[in-house]
């Protein structure tokens, strides 16, 4: 089995797991790739220090580029669970996402997304900032 750990992840650098996704939050997702890496990194950072939500989202992401299950990153498994159901149905969510009316509502539907972290990804996705504006005008 692979080594995911602090060390594999210093080697390759954290933007080889991200795929050069911005790091700026409040941006639109333009994939179902990068949809599916900010919900994961939404869950992996729920109720946890920014240190260690990074190296559980870089070695998630490391688990799944290889093919294999986020339980291998991931201790929790509700969490990592939900992490690849995420994955491995990201090309759907992302189309039901788009298409969605109310999207804060559709992400609390996601697994492992509970009813405070859908604000927290929901600011990632930039959700917040579109219904600011659809106040406004």
């Amino acid at each position: 089995m692979p080594d995911f750990g602090l060390e594999e992840t210093m080697r390759h650098g954290a933007q080889t797991f991200r795929n050069a996704l911005p790091d700026v939050e409040g941006i639109a997702p333009e994939t179902a790739d990068e949809f599916a890496q900010q919900v994961i990194e939404t869950i992996c950072h729920a109720s946890v220090t920014p240190a260690i939500g990074r190296r559980t989202f870089e070695r998630c992401m490391r688990a799944l580029d290889f093919g294999s299950t986020a339980r291998v990153g991931f201790r929790h498994p509700a969490k990592a669970a939900a992490i690849d159901a995420i994955w491995h149905k990201r090309e759907d969510l992302f189309v039901a996402y788009k298409t969605s009316a109310d999207r804060l509502r559709f992400l609390a539907t996601l697994p492992g997304i509970g009813p405070v972290t859908k604000h927290s990804l929901a600011r990632r996705l930039g959700v917040h900032v579109l219904q600011a504006e659809r106040a406004i005008a």
